[in-house]
């Protein structure tokens, strides 16, 4: 991968409109796994992987923006990070069998959760310059 900074998500409001986005094909917890192998290869978290203090019954969707440090080809492993990201996938485990799913859900409901969650990652993600602007109300 030859990104330095990549958001990690299940939106697919964010899928085609961040231009550094690995999309996972999955629930949150899935989200939330995926990360913990980035930062397994020296990966640093962007922005925390439980923001909007939304437990994993209330949201479908789970975004995690993530940061390769430059120029060492195999990075150090970030404590910090693994420790965030270990916590969340405690609260999300713990709660395995809620976790919210967009499958069957009608497709306004599914949009709303979707806008919600980009806009929980919009003050993130226009930090470190990938936020789509205007281009995220067409995205979907």
């Amino acid at each position: 991968m030859s990104c330095r900074r990549l958001l990690v998500t299940n939106n697919p409001l964010l899928r085609n409109t961040v231009p550094s986005c690995d999309f996972v094909e999955g629930d949150s917890l899935a989200v939330l796994l995926r990360s913990r192998d980035f930062v397994h290869m020296g990966w640093i978290l962007l922005s925390h992987p439980l923001y909007g203090n939304l437990r994993p019954h209330q949201h479908p969707y789970r975004s995690v923006l993530l940061e390769r440090p430059a120029g060492e080809s195999r990075p150090p492993l970030d404590l910090q990070s693994l420790e965030y990201v270990e916590n969340a996938l405690g609260v999300y485990s713990a709660e395995k069998e809620r976790i919210l799913t967009d499958r069957g859900m009608p497709g306004a409901v599914r949009d709303d959760f979707a806008y919600i969650d980009a806009e929980l990652m919009k003050e993130s993600l226009s930090r470190y310059g990938l936020w789509p602007g205007e281009s995220l109300k067409n995205g979907h």
